[in-house]
């Protein structure tokens, strides 16, 4: 679900010679419009029967002038009953709208409509798994008191018509399943107004006739869609089309309906949608309402909602487009099936739309994403992505949390498992049949990331997902001899739910002039815990998490003297075999040693006053050996052969 607001950014971005926008606060808007949105009809409740039928197919014949906010028609709805015996039927509706008649199979059935839901008694008794249909025809304003789910407003002088049903909006328009519970398989829409104007709808147009002082046009949609994605937009439309290819060779069309006096400007505009969805395609896979086609219908809201197959927007500039795109992946085709993992919709979304970002100008504005959305997320040191009350309507819609602190967990995914495993378990969710196409949940999404990764992520999602805050590190260093870097790394928490994030920590090192550098993964498992790590220069500089890579603040970063009194401790061999062998004066003792590979990770500790230390089943490789005495520490460069 998505609404975004137009605000402009502080930076202008270029690409294919047009000037583009982003800022944080477009986030903020988004999250103020869909709020406001699911606050208008939060005291909606599913129908306890929902479960008793599925829905096939729906057919939607309207009638409507866009000078005027009213409409007429029928739905005929198409549905397969889920139990043994299915006397009635129930949808959504305004009880303001007016049923004339309900019919199944030409015989007229009796109906109430009360309380915004109408009841329909059939014919005849179903059975389980058997097939039926019943038309509603209704007319009616819609919605009185809320303008932004059946619009009238204008455009230099002419009226336009649009529909906005997410969340809930969709019943005050037209008889519906209003359900996170149940999509429609496929529809038709058929929308007939005065001549001098165009529909915008789902699908593919199959039909566009004109006659007399009335145009009818017929757009087909074949896949699954949730309620609120369904929409028309009718207006004075100036309709074009771009193209985009295939790697195979096939073509999609990419239509464009606008205003007239847009027309020059979205001609610039439009051709990054399909740049666009390349990288979505080679990302995640490929754009899944790909027979039919993807499209922009200009309306009268200032933002954007990513209505299946036909994303209705103010205009297209870039960061609206890529937004609104990328929710035909992660909203439309996978939906949320529950409030509470908003994230799955909106921290899906906002990446995706980071990533745009990252691939396009050599990634020259990828930094500038990830500092702005940084920022955002730890202006505040609490709030988790999981939503705990789903009751609360502005913790489900906040952008730093839904949004932003969405978008960095897939961020910090992905540098713990790497791009081959990340976007392979985020290509394998989307391609799973038991999500695509309907509805899914974290455990879900979960399970193929661990598939992916080879690896558990409880310890993640629960620091990360339920957890709240972030980590807040600091870090000091010294040189020491033989070419070794001592890091100790320590770290508090923002918010007392999480102890500890255990997290690979990202560090780089500089020489004085920067004119050579390092970079080390340090598995931070512990508070205080020391790293030794292979360095050939002096280290002037040391920075955490210079790519912005995980979200945290750094506090401190301190470098030490070195101390070199232990110059006469000897570890040998060098290179070693089956054991290492450690000499140490007569007046030291010691009390540890550990074994650590080349990067950093512990591979071994030895614990006790010893100087032979079994490494038989240590893999041949470079390695660090730390000696710790009563007089200090000591490290050096050990190779095993």
């Amino acid at each position: 679900m998505k609404r975004i607001c137009f605000i402009l950014g502080f930076m202008l971005l270029y690409f294919s010679g047009i000037s583009q926008h982003f800022d944080s606060g477009v986030l903020d808007e988004i999250a103020k419009a869909d709020k406001e949105g699911f606050r208008l009809k939060s005291d909606f409740t599913e129908s306890n029967n929902y479960s008793d039928y599925n829905l096939v197919y729906q057919r939607m014949e309207w009638s409507v002038d866009p000078a005027i906010k009213y409409i007429a028609g029928s739905v005929t709805s198409y549905f397969k009953s889920l139990v043994e015996e299915l006397n009635e039927i129930e949808f959504d509706l305004n009880s303001e709208m007016i049923v004339d008649s309900v019919k199944q199979r030409d015989i007229p059935l009796n109906f109430i409509l009360e309380n915004n839901r109408l009841t329909i008694s059939l014919d005849n008794t179903l059975r389980l798994n058997e097939l039926d249909s019943v038309q509603v025809y209704y007319q009616g304003e819609p919605d009185k008191k809320n303008e932004e789910i059946f619009s009238v407003t204008y455009h230099s002088g002419v009226p336009v018509l649009w529909t906005l049903s997410e969340p809930y909006g969709a019943m005050e328009w037209w008889p519906c399943k209003q359900s996170l519970i149940d999509k429609i398989d496929s529809i038709d829409v058929i929308v007939t107004c005065p001549d001098a104007y165009k529909t915008a709808s789902n699908g593919i147009l199959v039909s566009d006739v004109a006659e007399s002082v009335l145009r009818k046009m017929h757009w087909k949609h074949r896949y699954p869609i949730v309620t609120y994605l369904v929409a028309i937009a009718v207006t004075n439309y100036v309709d074009y089309s771009d193209t985009l290819r295939f790697d195979d060779g096939r073509t999609m069309p990419i239509l464009n309906y606008v205003y007239p006096e847009y027309l020059n400007t979205a001609k610039i505009e439009s051709p990054n949608t399909a740049k666009v969805m390349k990288i979505f395609n080679d990302l995640i896979g490929e754009y899944p309402f790909s027979k039919e086609k993807y499209g922009h219908a200009q309306f009268g809201w200032s933002g954007g909602m990513e209505h299946q197959t036909m994303s209705f927007m103010f205009d297209l500039r870039f960061d609206l487009l890529a937004h609104e795109l990328a929710h035909q992946w992660f909203g439309n085709y996978i939906t949320l099936g529950t409030w509470q993992d908003i994230w799955l919709n909106e921290g899906f979304a906002t990446y995706m739309t980071g990533l745009t970002y990252e691939n396009f100008e050599d990634g020259e504005y990828w930094p500038s994403w990830k500092r702005i959305t940084l920022n955002s997320i730890v202006s505040s040191p609490e709030g988790s992505v999981f939503v705990k009350d789903t009751t609360d309507i502005d913790r489900i819609f906040s952008s730093r949390l839904s949004y932003s602190k969405g978008a960095y967990l897939l961020h910090m995914l992905r540098w713990i498992l790497g791009d081959e495993a990340f976007f392979a378990g985020i290509q394998q969710y989307f391609k799973d049949p038991k999500i695509g196409g309907g509805f899914a949940s974290n455990s879900q999404f979960i399970k193929h990331m661990e598939e992916a990764g080879d690896t558990s992520l409880i310890e993640f999602f629960n620091d990360w997902y339920y957890g709240e805050g972030y980590p807040v590190y600091s870090a000091n260093y010294v040189n020491q001899n033989n070419g070794v870097l001592k890091i100790t790394l320590s770290q508090s928490t923002s918010h007392s739910s999480v102890n500890f994030f255990e997290m690979p920590v990202p560090v780089r090192v500089y020489n004085s002039d920067k004119t050579d550098s390092l970079d080390f993964r340090l598995a931070n498992t512990s508070n205080n815990q020391e790293f030794f790590v292979n360095i050939d220069f002096e280290v002037a500089e040391l920075k955490i998490d210079p790519e912005k890579w995980i979200i945290s603040k750094t506090s401190q970063i301190v470098k030490n003297k070195a101390v070199h009194s232990l110059n006469d401790i000897i570890i040998y061999p060098n290179p070693f075999g089956e054991t290492i062998s450690v000499y140490v004066p007569v007046n030291e003792q010691i009390i540890s040693a550990r074994l650590f590979s080349a990067n950093g990770v512990l591979i071994r500790e030895f614990v006790g006053n010893q100087t032979t230390f079994n490494c038989k089943d240590i893999a041949n490789g470079n390695y660090i050996f730390s000696i710790t005495t009563k007089g200090g520490q000591f490290a050096q460069k050990v190779v095993k052969q």
